[in-house]
This record gives structure tokens, C-alpha cells and sequence, in this order.
């Protein structure tokens, strides 16, 4: 019962927010399309599942934190606790720490972003690796089979073993680009579903 009746406030307190930071969009005269540029979404997907309330598992705290920079109200008003919209004093305060939280969570965001750059260009060397060597052992691959087309006897001898190693080795390669290739549609579809702009530099060249 307690965990029902916890998922019913966090339902209402999730629809609050996403009412409230409709209504501060509006005010300041923002499509979604614009504010979600403003709030670094790719499109306005997420912000509209966040103001529509259909997401009722979490809101991003990083929207919030935006919002409240962007739109100029205050935390509190955008979790219902006050219905004054406007800065007060210990709303700028609490403007003065959001702000400086904005600040520390941009800074890491950066270092993140930075981190996740390196890691895509060693992504993408791998896949060119991945994609030599794809090509090189479908050619080895070829080349023996007509070796054995012309040489039946061969299959008799202990170098069979040879083409057992090709094949597995083929197989293999081909394997790993098919999960190169999930990996990357993977991320295309978190691109889509959530406006990540991070996880678009892993979807960029292919």
C-alpha cells in the first residue's frame, strides 16, 4: 500500500512540474521547439513528455536547474510549493545556489563531453579496424574456397584445420561488426527517445 501511495505522489508531483514549467515556457513566450533548444535537447520529444506528464518515473534535475535559469522563476515555484512565481528574496538564494549547481553540473558536463569525444574516436578506430579486418578474412575466405574447389583432396588433409580457423575467424569478424552495427542503432534510438546531444557524436560518420 505504502509503495502504491508513493508512486501516486510522485505521479502528481511529476505532473505539477510539467505544468509548471509548461506554464513558465508560455509566459516567456517560448515554442517547445525554441525552449528545448534553450534547455540542450536535439528536439522537443523529451521536454514534451516531461510537460505532458506521460513519464511519470523521473524528471532530469538538469531541466529543472535550466528552467528555472531560462524561464526565471524559482525552484520552489516549479515544484508547487509556492504559488509566486516571481524571485523573491530567498527565492534568489535559492537562484544564487541553483546557479552556482548550473555552473558546477555544466563544468561536469563538459569533462564529460570531453571524456566521451576520446572514447568516440577510439570508436570509430576500432571500427575501421574491425572493417579491414571484416574485408581482409571474407577475402581469405573466398580465396580458400576456391582453393579447395580446385583442390577437392585438400579437405582430406590435416591442413583442414586451416579452414576451420577462417571460417571461426570469418564468423567472428562478422559477428563483432553486427554488434558495432547494434551499438550505433542503439544509440540512434536514444538520440530519437530521449534528445541526447551527447550520445549524437557516437551516431555522427555512419
Amino acid at each position: 500500500m505504502a509503495k502504491d501511495t508513493n508512486r501516486t505522489d510522485q505521479a502528481a508531483l511529476i505532473k505539477i512540474i510539467g505544468s509548471r514549467l509548461k506554464e513558465a515556457r508560455e509566459m516567456n513566450g517560448l515554442s517547445q521547439l525554441a525552449a528545448s533548444s534553450r534547455l540542450g535537447y536535439a528536439n522537443s520529444s523529451k521536454l514534451a513528455k516531461v510537460e505532458g506528464a506521460t513519464d511519470t518515473n523521473s524528471v532530469p534535475i538538469m531541466l529543472l536547474l535550466r528552467a528555472a535559469k531560462i524561464y526565471d522563476v524559482s525552484i520552489d515555484w516549479l515544484f508547487g510549493l509556492t504559488s509566486d512565481w516571481e524571485v523573491t528574496q530567498s527565492a534568489c538564494d535559492e537562484r544564487n545556489f541553483s546557479q552556482w549547481l548550473f555552473e558546477a553540473w555544466e563544468k561536469q558536463r563538459t569533462r564529460d563531453m570531453s571524456l566521451l569525444l576520446k572514447m568516440y574516436k577510439k570508436f570509430l578506430l576500432i571500427q575501421n579496424e574491425l572493417n579491414v579486418l571484416a574485408k581482409a578474412t571474407a577475402e581469405i575466405e573466398s580465396a580458400m574456397a576456391g582453393f579447395r574447389l580446385i583442390h577437392p583432396e585438400f579437405d582430406e588433409m590435416r591442413s583442414s584445420r586451416l579452414v576451420g580457423a577462417i571460417e571461426r575467424g570469418s564468423c567472428a569478424a562478422a559477428t563483432a561488426k553486427l554488434k558495432i552495427e547494434r551499438f550505433k542503432l542503439e544509440c540512434r534510438l536514444a538520440v530519437k527517445t530521449e534528445g541526447n546531444p551527447q550520445l549524437e557524436m557516437l551516431i555522427r560518420g555512419g
